[in-house]
């Protein structure tokens, strides 16, 4: 999907992807506070979602140079200007919930896992 159009949802494909973007709105975090606060990702693939929106401009990697090395995920600008987006996506979710029905909203779930 190369159209701009659709970035956004390019960004936000898959189960993790905005669950990480979630996490990082609350601030700086290292690899291993994202793979626990994120129950169930593997490293393998934390890992390749980071790479995609490091990639994608979303994050920003920083790395500190003390012993051992301290790296840590921050949104970039690009990211931090989802925030609104997401709140209204969220906004939208929470009043329109009740008009799914449970098959669909089941056959939705089966898609992320």
């Amino acid at each position: 999907m190369n159209d701009k159009r659709f970035y956004l949802l390019n960004v936000l494909k898959g189960k993790w992807r905005l669950l990480i973007i979630e996490d990082l709105f609350t601030g700086d975090k290292q690899f291993g506070e994202l793979q626990k606060d994120l129950k169930g990702i593997s490293a393998k693939m934390l890992t390749e979602n980071l790479q995609f929106l490091l990639k994608s401009g979303v994050i920003i990697r920083r790395t500190y140079p003390t012993f051992p090395p301290r790296v840590e995920y921050t949104l970039s600008d690009t990211g931090l200007k989802m925030k609104p987006i997401l709140d209204k996506i969220y906004e939208w979710s929470i009043e329109n919930y009740q008009e799914f029905t449970e098959e669909v909203t089941d056959e939705y779930y089966k898609l992320f896992q």
